[in-house]
């Protein structure tokens, strides 16, 4: 690979999770404003912790974080913040698909009428959402693991 080519995906890849990053500021930022006025109540009546501020709270800092690693290991070229940022992709990834699993498997044993309606009539949006943040986390990978690779034969090339 060309170094026209290693420092284009170098910069594609801090570009997108600079974009994530702010994403993920975002949804903190609702979610830090959904616990202090507390306009929705608990998601689930068996788990009172589990209320939408909460859990945007967390996805928006999960989503910082990774892009973080993102940004910073793909500009500094850093071999181990680009494998920490592949390592929580995948671990992403493989959560995300798990519970797709569970949902496909437990899908008649929803808790609300009104959820289970909303789900069947948005199931291929849904979908196709899910889909699209799968190919979008895989591309991620596949760049961090690209570049992690280039800058081990750069290394080599210049004998570090």
């Amino acid at each position: 690979m060309g170094m026209s080519s290693l420092k284009l995906l170098k910069y594609v890849l801090f570009f997108f999770n600079l974009l994530f990053w702010f994403c993920g500021c975002c949804i903190l930022g609702f979610g830090i404003y959904f616990l202090i006025h507390n306009n929705f109540g608990v998601l689930f009546h068996k788990l009172p912790f589990l209320t939408l501020g909460n859990i945007l709270v967390i996805v928006g800092s999960i989503i910082m974080v990774v892009a973080f690693l993102g940004c910073m290991g793909s500009i500094k070229e850093n071999k181990c913040l680009l494998m920490s940022f592949f390592v929580l992709l995948l671990i992403i990834l493989l959560t995300e698909v798990t519970l797709a699993i569970l949902l496909f498997v437990h899908e008649q044993k929803g808790c609300y009428m009104k959820t289970q309606e909303w789900f069947h009539s948005n199931f291929l949006y849904i979908g196709i959402i899910i889909i699209c943040i799968c190919m979008i986390q895989v591309l991620g990978m596949s760049f961090a693991l690209t570049l992690n690779c280039q800058i081990d034969k750069t290394s080599q090339a210049i004998g570090l």
